[in-house]
């Protein structure tokens, strides 16, 4: 299971460090607005998951990881541990860039980085997994490029909805911490009812 995770950062390392250049330039263009916590933080994670999921359709990697002593589950179960992966990523680059943007304007060490808003943005996380990862497995080897443009619509409406809604806790704050629970787990649940579909066809496809 380490070893599938870990490809996906070898595999990675130029994109990782693209990844660091847009994380500088929107912390900085975009700190004190609403988007900064979707522009820092939930866009890396989603990229991430988008573009290690396309190395395995560009590089033909079903073909050849089909063909090890792997079992599929453990092919579907490392790429849904990559969202979780990815989001904590994103959530310490969250804490970071607030952190530093917080020591920069002279409002103190503290960090403002706020925990409730970066657990929003973690069960966005969830949704658009749950929704991309059952496409890429069905479609991703014949379709991918279709995916990709459907996907990149999805987020930057997403992206979108969730400015107002970030900007919403602002005025209004977060939900109750009952809500908050709901809604943690209404992403939980959809990442698993997602997990069960990739895994069907995945067990499906012939390689």
């Amino acid at each position: 299971m380490l070893a599938l995770l870990s490809k996906d950062f070898r595999v990675m390392r130029r994109e990782l460090l693209i990844m660091g250049v847009y994380v500088i330039f929107f912390a900085f263009y975009f700190s004190s607005s609403s988007m900064g916590g979707v522009l820092v933080q939930l866009v890396p994670s989603i990229m991430l998951l988008f573009i290690s999921a396309n190395h395995d359709v560009k590089n033909r990697n079903f073909l050849l990881l089909g063909s090890l002593p792997v079992k599929r589950s453990d092919l579907v179960r490392a790429r849904y541990m990559s969202v979780i992966v990815f989001g904590v990523l994103g959530v310490a680059i969250g804490f970071a860039v607030s952190t530093v943007t917080a020591l920069i304007q002279g409002t103190g060490a503290a960090s403002s980085f706020s925990w409730g808003t970066s657990g929003l943005l973690g069960v966005m996380l969830f949704v658009y997994a749950a929704i991309y990862l059952p496409l890429h497995y069905w479609l991703g080897d014949r379709h991918q490029q279709m995916i990709s443009v459907i996907m990149m619509i999805l987020l930057f409406l997403a992206t979108s909805m969730l400015g107002f809604v970030v900007g919403a806790t602002d005025k209004w704050g977060l939900p109750s911490p009952a809500a908050g629970i709901c809604i943690a787990a209404a992403g939980v649940a959809a990442l698993l009812v997602s997990y069960v579909i990739s895994l069907g066809i995945m067990k499906k496809k012939d390689f």
